[in-house]
């Protein structure tokens, strides 16, 4: 957005609290590694199976405070943060509803398909724990993008946050594209890296989630974008064959289950035109990551509402992309502090 919004005292403090505690759970996690040091465990000694893996770690820290505060205090981060913004965006509502009305006004449009249906396991996930899934608050969004991400997100990890997303767009290996199509837009993000990285091309973004892309237009708006959002999936877009230069996502494979993965590769290569590119990024495959460290991961998806995270981490993609016709592969691991996974790879012309 163009200029920082201001909350109301209490909900101010409520997200101190929450960056607070979400600090702490992370101090704690460290106390917790090194007791499984000292009791022996580490990386290489961890068992392959990641529910023996767990199994393992449970039974080494089943006496140890620091691991029981580790789920107390996982838990309340988890569901307690996205509460906590939502009572924040109440508290000042009446000031922060005229900026909303005015960054609904710009060159942004979205196609909302009245009578869009979102797949199930869409309509049944509350991702991130967000009460009601993202679309359970009528300003989710905004929420989303102003709150949760400017007051808790970018302060739990601090620097630029969104520089992955623009070192992902630079992976495409054109510069030319004419049409992208963006693949989870949610509330634009990779869009404005895309906007950023390739400033002359035209750009949709598609999203089951009404309430993100409002949020993904007024940040759009905010810029003086002219994307074109419409409300659909990626595994069944709706969009005509050989449409696009370059189809793309940013951290959606994770939320998805692994048949909605591979339809999205399908689709992908059918509204591509010859000699197009598919470039995907999401987490990191466990494969590349020490077992403690997936472990780590695996913990967190498991009470934070991922319940897709282990099926996508351990899924190879590129046998996908090849199913789907693509060719010139290339798949690997990018480092960010932790990693992320992206594979690459075009349409025949």
């Amino acid at each position: 957005m163009s200029s920082e919004i201001n909350l109301r005292q209490r909900g101010r403090a409520m997200m101190d609290f929450e960056v607070s505690a979400r600090q702490k759970a992370t101090a704690i996690n460290r106390v917790v590694e090194r007791e499984l040091a000292d009791h022996g465990i580490t990386a290489e000694s961890l068992p392959d199976d990641m529910d023996a893996r767990h199994a393992a770690i449970d039974t080494a820290l089943a006496g140890s405070v620091a691991y029981r505060w580790k789920h107390m205090l996982g838990d309340y981060c988890s569901a307690e943060h996205g509460r906590a913004a939502v009572a924040a965006f109440e508290e000042a509502r009446v000031d922060l509803m005229p900026i909303i009305a005015q960054q609904n006004q710009g060159a942004v449009t979205i196609d909302y398909r009245p009578g869009f249906e979102p797949p199930a396991y869409f309509a049944r996930t509350w991702f991130h724990r967000t009460e009601g899934g993202w679309d359970g608050h009528p300003q989710n969004g905004f929420i989303h993008g102003e709150i949760v991400h400017r007051k808790y997100v970018s302060r739990v990890f601090p620097g630029d946050i969104y520089g992955n997303r623009r070192a992902v767009a630079r992976l495409a290996p054109r510069t030319d594209y004419k049409d992208i199509l963006e693949l989870g837009t949610s509330s634009g993000h990779y869009t404005v890296a895309l906007s950023e990285v390739f400033p002359d091309a035209r750009i949709t973004g598609l999203d089951p989630s009404p309430r993100m892309l409002e949020q993904a237009a007024r940040v759009g708006n905010a810029l003086d974008k002219d994307w074109h959002l419409i409300v659909g999936i990626g595994e069944d877009t709706g969009l005509p064959d050989e449409s696009f230069d370059l189809v793309t996502s940013y951290a959606v494979h994770h939320e998805i289950p692994p048949k909605a993965i591979e339809a999205m590769f399908a689709e992908a290569f059918r509204v591509l035109r010859p000699g197009g590119t598919v470039l995907m990024a999401d987490v990191g495959r466990y494969r590349d990551l020490d077992k403690l460290t997936a472990w780590r991961f695996d913990w967190t998806a498991r009470y934070g509402g991922e319940p897709f995270w282990r099926a996508t981490a351990t899924l190879d993609f590129v046998p996908l992309a090849e199913k789907a016709g693509f060719v010139d592969i290339t798949a690997g691991s990018m480092q960010n502090g932790d990693k992320y996974y992206y594979i690459r790879g075009s349409k025949p012309a």
